[in-house]
């Protein structure tokens, strides 16, 4: 993928991110009211709107660049565990693409660098009920997918499947880290919005492989 592609595709996707969680906002905090407050919608679009307003305002930067700057942005917005967590993922895998190649194989390990970045900071793992249970079997397939002749484009296509069951799965997940933690069982029979929120992300960028 050429340099002037990958940066379309960024600012594409959080564009398509952004809309795709103002669409979902209602449904991302009945889910967060399970455990929580109920904010989980507000908070992921305060954040992606203000990522997609700081890469607005850059102009000649690489895809890893835009990255970086759309994680930061993101942190300072939404604040939380969910602001830190996201805008680390964001952050990390801007740092790790760097000014490319991105190539399929950089593109997966930049986001295994972000997978291990959030599970290092949350002190999580997959079982755990949270994004992370949407994040690592899509990383897993999308790894698969990239060391065939696949496009990134078809490659993403394919995994995605992967990261909407792992979400849809925390349903039978007791949670083990976040706010759900404080029900214990008792948080059986709810997905994780944090996941769903991961499986709207990744689509999103999906969408922007295809159209870019």
């Amino acid at each position: 993928m050429s340099d002037a592609r990958a940066e379309a595709v960024i600012r594409l996707g959080l564009q398509k991110a952004e809309a795709a969680i103002r669409e979902n906002e209602q449904e991302l905090g009945r889910l967060d009211a399970a455990a929580g407050d109920g904010d989980h919608g507000a908070t992921m679009l305060r954040g992606l709107s203000a990522a997609t307003a700081a890469i607005n305002a850059v102009t000649g930067a690489t895809a890893g660049e835009l990255l970086i700057q759309a994680g930061a942005a993101f942190a300072d917005a939404s604040g939380g565990a969910s602001g830190a967590l996201y805008g680390a993922l964001f952050t990390t895998i801007g740092q790790k693409l760097g000014d490319g190649p991105f190539t399929g194989l950089a593109v997966c390990a930049a986001l295994q660098a972000g997978l291990d970045m959030i599970c290092k900071l949350g002190k999580t793992a997959p079982g755990d009920k949270t994004m992370v249970d949407a994040l690592a079997p899509f990383v897993v397939a999308l790894n698969a997918q990239a060391t065939t002749e696949h496009t990134l484009g078809s490659a993403w296509r394919a995994a995605l499947p992967a990261a909407a069951a792992g979400a849809a799965a925390t349903a039978n997940l007791v949670a083990r880290r976040g706010r759900s933690s404080r029900l214990g069982e008792r948080s059986l029979g709810h997905v994780d919005p944090g996941a769903i929120s991961l499986v709207y992300l990744l689509q999103s960028f999906g969408a922007a492989l295809d159209e870019v």
